[in-house]
């Protein structure tokens, strides 16, 4: 686990940037319904864009070369995050809560079949604090499946990855 200092206003970014990439998805959200967080798309958006922010920051702060993803595209895109010496990177950002759980959407693992090699965790502590956690893609699958409102997710709490 790193434990990791990013600017606030990257919630600002985050937000508009999110904001923009909910107005690109507005139609593909009502032919593939799936997609569809309702009143928690700007949430995601802003979230997913925020981790990706972060991680950006702490790359370049290490001096580290990688290469990244477009925040924002016209379509969803299928290519990781980010690439960092040749591993495929898949970004996933959540907020600390108590009863948070660290999230991969089932559907999307298993198109990550050969296209991720890495899952890169932002745990958001509070506006300028977040935690990495790395995990591979195959022990993702080992991880418990259910229902999480919307669909179908692996997941397990952070505190169970700091035992490991």
């Amino acid at each position: 686990m790193i434990r990791f200092k990013y600017p606030k206003s990257f919630w600002l970014i985050a937000e508009q940037i999110g904001y923009a990439r909910g107005v690109m998805n507005k139609d593909n959200n009502k032919v593939n319904t799936r997609f569809d967080r309702g009143v928690k798309n700007k949430q995601v958006d802003t979230l997913g864009v925020l981790g990706e922010l972060i991680v950006a920051e702490y790359l370049t702060q290490k001096n580290i070369n990688f290469t990244l993803a477009n925040l924002l595209d016209f379509k969803s895109s299928k290519n990781p995050d980010f690439i960092l010496k040749e591993k495929r990177i898949d970004i996933k950002t959540n907020k600390y809560t108590k009863y948070s759980h660290l999230l991969v959407n089932e559907e999307a693992h298993k198109k990550g079949l050969n296209r991720i090699d890495l899952y890169w965790f932002v745990y958001i502590l509070n506006e300028t604090t977040a935690e990495f956690y790395f995990v591979d893609y195959d022990d993702i699958s080992k991880w418990d499946c259910k229902l999480m409102k919307y669909t179908n997710a692996y997941y397990i709490k952070r505190e169970e990855l700091l035992v490991k």
